[in-house]
């Protein structure tokens, strides 16, 4: 795990920790990431997009995506060293729904990510798990 990882998961943790959410952000991330592979793109901008760009739904679900941002900017004060990237994690957190079109490759990948983690294994187990 890197840095980003853990830094964004706790703060996932500490707002939300929401179990269903917090499965289906490490599902996106981890296809973020096989996405790339092979690519010089940033996994860290993923990490932090995918533990942020669902917390919003604890406060309304249609909005979800504009209000990630705020917690984008929550995390980035608290950790400022990843803030060269706020706009490509921007992209991926306000674009991730089917309606959204995102201006970047990070926000297209991250869009397709949130569609495919619905097949990951481990969002299978736990959706069979939930019954």
């Amino acid at each position: 795990m890197t840095n980003a990882y853990t830094k964004s998961k706790h703060f996932f943790e500490e707002k939300w920790n929401n179990e269903k959410i917090k499965i289906h952000s490490a599902c996106v991330i981890d296809c973020c990431k096989n996405m790339i592979k092979n690519t010089d793109l940033n996994p860290v901008i993923f990490e932090i997009a995918g533990w942020i760009h669902d917390i919003g739904r604890k406060d309304d679900k249609d909005k979800h995506h504009e209000l990630g941002l705020g917690y984008l900017n929550e995390f980035l004060k608290k950790y400022p060293e990843f803030d060269s990237l706020k706009g490509k994690i921007s992209d991926c957190i306000l674009n991730h729904r089917r309606k959204q079109t995102p201006r970047t490759i990070y926000g297209r990948i991250m869009q397709v990510a949130d569609k495919l983690s619905l097949h990951h294994k481990d969002w299978i187990e736990y959706s069979n798990k939930m019954g």
